[in-house]
C-alpha cells in the first residue's frame, strides 16, 4: 500500500510536522506500507489562474512540481495531508496545491483512504 503524506505547512520542522511524523512512526510498522513524506515547502508551485484547462485536458498548463506532485497523489492507495490553520483555512501553500493539483476537480480521491 502506497500511502502519500504531505507537510502543508510552510515550516517544514514545526508542529505539523511533528503530527505528521507520528503518522509516519505508526505506519512504517506494517511491512506492506510505503511512505512518501512531501513538505510542500521545498516545491515550486505557483498560483492557479483559474482557467479549469487541467480540468479539460488532465494536465495544468504551468510548469512547476504541482503536476508531479498531483501524479503521486493519483498513483497512491491513501493520503495524508496536514495543515496549520491560518484565519480558519488551510495554509497558502497547501492551497495553492490543492488548486493547482487538479486532483479534488477531478475525483482523484475516490475510492482512495484520506
Amino acid at each position: 500500500m502506497n500511502i502519500v503524506i504531505i507537510n502543508g505547512s510552510p515550516g517544514k520542522n514545526g508542529t505539523t510536522a511533528k503530527i505528521l511524523e507520528l503518522f509516519v512512526s505508526c505506519l512504517w510498522t506494517y511491512e506492506f506500507v510505503n511512505i512518501e513524506y512531501i513538505n510542500l515547502s521545498e516545491f515550486d508551485i505557483s498560483h492557479c489562474k483559474g482557467c479549469c484547462q487541467c480540468y479539460k485536458s488532465g494536465r495544468c498548463f504551468i510548469s512547476d512540481d504541482a503536476e508531479m506532485l498531483s501524479e503521486k497523489i493519483e498513483k497512491a492507495d491513501g493520503i495524508i495531508i496536514g495543515s496549520p490553520t491560518y484565519a480558519s483555512n488551510v495554509s497558502g501553500i497547501l492551497k495553492d496545491f490543492i488548486d493547482r493539483g487538479h486532483f479534488v476537480i477531478e475525483q482523484l480521491l475516490t475510492g482512495k483512504f484520506a
